[in-house]
């Protein structure tokens, strides 16, 4: 009758043989063995409650060195009035990370714009799978299924964004680490994204949209969604087909953009913050601005402009003066006057409005633009964006400037020589360079 009686305990139940009392701490502090796990388990009874957890090793000696965490983890959260039962799941630790990289914004060691990446990335269904699961469950195996599990999603998703969303969880993952949530951050299953050469316009075409975009100042446009072909497409004027979206009108702002940017190596959000404060006036034996940015990307450095983005600076401050105005307070009268955006605090591009908007009419009326020179799409079918217009600035002095330092120009781009070699280098081609190519040495 005993023997049956042994038999029919549960998997779960601990093996007599290895019930361990951990040294110099309670009795109520164990460790030991199943038959349905090959790791060492622990269990401590507290608050009138039974507390287990798997040491996820089959080390001894690191079973008890887990079990003091465990029992010392649970005096501080009995003191601190916390549920005994919690466990971190991946989700918790999330969200945790969420509110200090917001701490860290705060403090200016993060930009505002990578702690809002990281929250709307986190906040994505792929990470469902894995935001119930404990952190200290997450093994190599966990991340190979989580890597899995982004490759069968419906929706396509890239291998550059698949290569975020890894680092991501490996990010949330060494938070867990630092906040000795887990002993040590698991390793991650090796992922490399293609590197894609960025779009940019070549001298024919980038001629072509600044012309466009001149001609078309004034012009009206309607968006419109054509449900049964799963798109949408511009049209000038006004038209009933499909359905419409927005009304988008082409503004010089967008021509002074093109130039600008295309001249200045700066990045869409640098058009956004851009203040005149910002921006320093050179004239001597080289005309260039010096552009003292807020950090982009982990780069604080000052850039120098080309000498034609002092025209369009210049040209673009005497066209604010006229359009944009502000009501302030006179110092001395204390009566209301009306006063040109061009002051310091002002800012260089559509000065009257919010800065998230102010980009994206911008965005809004390049994607007319290029839509309407037939440039949306490049050679090896890249899209165009606003951003290309600094892949523009970029390879232009690659292409078209006289031994061109990468290091000098890596930096003055606010980015690495390793961007620079991977990313416009690699799409130059020998003909770009004849002159070079064709060079002798002097005698």
């Amino acid at each position: 009758m005993a023997a049956s009686n042994a038999t029919t305990k549960h998997r779960t139940t601990p093996i007599a043989d290895t019930i361990t009392a951990v040294p110099h701490y309670p009795k109520k502090l164990t460790i030991f063995k199943t038959h349905a796990s090959s790791y060492w388990q622990v269990r401590c009874y507290m608050n009138g409650k039974i507390l287990k957890r798997s040491t996820k090793t089959e080390n001894k000696r690191d079973a008890l060195n887990f079990a003091k965490d465990f029992y010392n983890d649970l005096l501080r959260r009995d003191y601190d009035g916390e549920s005994l039962n919690t466990t971190m799941t991946f989700r918790k630790v999330a969200l945790q990370m969420l509110n200090e990289m917001d701490n860290q914004v705060e403090r200016n060691e993060l930009t505002k714009t990578t702690a809002q990446i990281a929250r709307l990335r986190l906040n994505k269904p792929v990470f469902k799978n894995l935001n119930k699961t404990e952190v200290a469950s997450i093994y190599y195996d966990t991340l190979q299924t989580f890597l899995h599990h982004l490759k069968r999603q419906n929706e396509k998703i890239s291998a550059d964004t698949t290569l975020q969303y890894l680092k991501l969880a490996k990010r949330v993952l060494a938070y867990a680490h630092k906040m000795r949530y887990i002993n040590n951050t698991p390793a991650t299953p090796k992922f490399k994204a293609e590197s894609k050469a960025r779009g940019y316009f070549n001298s024919k075409e980038y001629n072509l949209l600044h012309r466009r975009a001149k001609s078309l100042i004034g012009k009206r446009f309607e968006e419109r969604v054509i449900e049964s072909k799963g798109r949408t497409l511009f049209k000038e004027g006004e038209t009933t087909e499909g359905r419409l979206l927005r009304k988008i009108k082409i503004e010089r702002e967008l021509y002074e953009l093109i130039i600008f940017m295309s001249t200045s190596f700066i990045r869409p959000t640098d058009i956004k913050n851009l203040q005149h404060k910002h921006i320093e006036v050179k004239k001597g034996t080289h005309n260039y601005l010096v552009l003292n940015l807020p950090p982009s990307k982990k780069k604080d450095k000052p850039i120098a402009t080309m000498e034609m983005a002092v025209e369009v600076y210049e040209r673009l401050t005497e066209y604010n003066k006229a359009k944009y105005q502000i009501e302030v307070e006179d110092e001395k009268t204390k009566k209301k006057k009306k006063v040109p955006m061009v002051r310091a605090e002002d800012y260089l591009f559509y000065p009257n409005l919010q800065r998230d908007y102010a980009l994206k009419q911008l965005q809004r009326q390049f994607d007319v633009l290029t839509w309407h020179a037939d440039l949306k799409q490049g050679a090896n079918d890249e899209d165009r964006t606003i951003y290309s217009l600094r892949h523009t600035c970029i390879m232009f002095r690659l292409t078209e400037g006289e031994n061109i330092d990468y290091i000098t120009l890596a930096k003055n781009a606010r980015t690495s020589v390793e961007m620079i070699e991977r990313h416009y280098a690699s799409q130059l081609e020998g003909e770009l360079n004849i002159d070079m190519l064709q060079s002798k040495r002097k005698k």
